[in-house]
C-alpha cells in the first residue's frame, strides 16, 4: 500500500475540487441572475450565510432601499454541492420583520449576516453621498 494510497487521496482530493468550483459556480450564476433581474437605482443586493453541524443556508435578498423592503429573495440551502438556489417568497416584505419570517434557525443566521451587511452597505452609500472619504475607522 505505497503509491495506492497516495494516488486514491489525490483523486479525492482534485474530485472535491472540481465540486467545490462547481458549487461556488452555481451560486455566482443564481447571484448575477438575481442581479440582471432586479437592477436599478435605490435596489442593494445583500447576502448571508447560516451553518449548521450537517447543513447550511445562503439567503440572497433584492433591498428597496427608499422603501426599506425585499423586493426579491432567493436561497441556497443543503448540506451538499448538489444544493440548488430557489426563490424565496416567504421573504419578501418589510425588512423591518424579516427576521421572523426566516423558516428554520439557518435561514435565521443567514438573515441576519445579510442584514449586517445591509447595514455596512447604507454606512458606505452614505458617506459616498456625503462625499467624505472612508478610512479604515469609517
Amino acid at each position: 500500500m505505497g503509491w495506492e494510497f497516495a494516488a486514491i487521496l489525490g483523486g479525492a482530493l482534485v474530485v472535491s475540487l472540481l465540486l467545490g468550483l462547481w458549487q461556488q459556480g452555481r451560486y455566482a450564476r443564481s447571484v448575477n441572475a438575481l442581479v440582471l433581474k432586479h437592477r436599478g437605482p435605490g435596489l442593494l443586493l445583500v447576502t448571508g450565510r447560516g451553518l449548521g453541524k450537517l447543513k447550511g443556508t445562503i439567503v440572497m435578498l433584492v433591498i428597496d432601499d427608499a422603501a426599506d423592503e425585499v423586493v426579491a429573495a432567493g436561497t441556497l440551502r443543503g448540506s451538499t454541492v448538489f444544493a440548488t438556489a430557489k426563490d424565496a417568497p416567504g421573504l419578501l416584505g418589510p425588512v423591518a420583520t424579516l427576521a421572523g419570517r426566516a423558516a428554520d434557525k439557518q435561514t435565521g443566521k443567514a438573515i441576519d449576516m445579510a442584514l449586517n451587511q445591509l447595514k455596512a452597505t447604507r454606512v458606505v452609500a452614505r458617506h459616498l453621498l456625503d462625499g467624505a472619504v472612508l478610512t479604515d475607522g469609517r
